[in-house]
């Protein structure tokens, strides 16, 4: 679950970020002074709950919750206001909360009770591949043996599901066929990896070939591939030059 906090009072967003962190258990929050950053972030990953300030000097938190919504129809608005008089604005968008400051814990816990477009259970396993390709068991990033066990997988998932042949895989990490028993080095690791973390069903492993399983993981290159996200990418697995195939096409 994504979570997204904007208000540029840097106390007030602290308040905000301790009361979101001790009501949403196993959450990714990500707070922001500045609404244009904000916004440029939630172009970038999907958000399922936003908390937005209203009063806000450069952009309103009223003009912020419309772009989500154009972004992700069904994202859960909360907004967080010193003040009662924008609260017909407020359901004009439909929002799923407005919350007065100051805001604790206990608001929240109820706010998350009456979404207006209930969450999805969370899945442990996330990708993020628009910027640099990262990977995350529980909103913690997954650490391999092999530095290059990382670009593995980030190749499986560059390939969208589809089962990668062992020879396919050698020739875009390495251009060199003998570089077989170190591969299966890797391939050994991240097995060995995700079986530790409980994510053997994650992986499809074969004797010739491995594949990522689309349905058991979030990822918002998958999410754009499903018109989930409509923002256009900047950036796509930056760090790895097998992806710029694949970035041009998603431009």
């Amino acid at each position: 679950m994504n979570i997204l906090l904007v208000d540029d009072e840097p106390l007030t967003l602290k308040m905000l970020e301790v009361a979101v962190s001790e009501a949403v258990q196993n959450a990714n929050i990500s707070s922001f002074l500045k609404p244009r950053e904000a916004l440029s972030f939630a172009e970038q990953t999907k958000i399922d709950i936003a908390f937005l300030d209203i009063n806000m000097q450069v952009i309103d938190g009223i003009k912020i919750a419309k772009r989500l919504k154009e972004l992700y129809p069904k994202i859960n608005i909360i907004f967080s206001t010193g003040y009662e008089e924008y609260a017909l604005e407020a359901l004009k968008l439909y929002s799923s909360g407005y919350l007065l400051k100051p805001i604790n814990a206990d608001d929240v816990r109820e706010a998350m009770k009456n979404l207006r477009y209930p969450i999805e259970e969370s899945k442990r396993l996330e990708f993020r591949c628009f910027g640099n390709f990262e990977a995350y068991c529980d909103g913690k990033p997954i650490k391999f043996k092999l530095s290059l066990t990382k670009e593995l997988l980030a190749y499986l998932v560059d390939r969208n599901g589809a089962l990668c042949a062992t020879p396919e895989i050698i020739g875009v990490l390495f251009e060199d066929a003998d570089n077989i028993y170190y591969y299966q080095k890797l391939r050994g690791d991240l097995i060995k990896t995700f079986t530790e973390l409980g994510l053997s069903d994650c992986l499809t492993v074969t004797r010739g070939g491995l594949a990522i399983n689309r349905e058991t993981v979030e990822c918002d290159y998958f999410d754009y591939k499903d018109g989930k996200i409509f923002a256009k990418p900047t950036e796509y697995m930056s760090q790895y030059s097998f992806s710029e195939s694949t970035f041009a096409e998603l431009l």
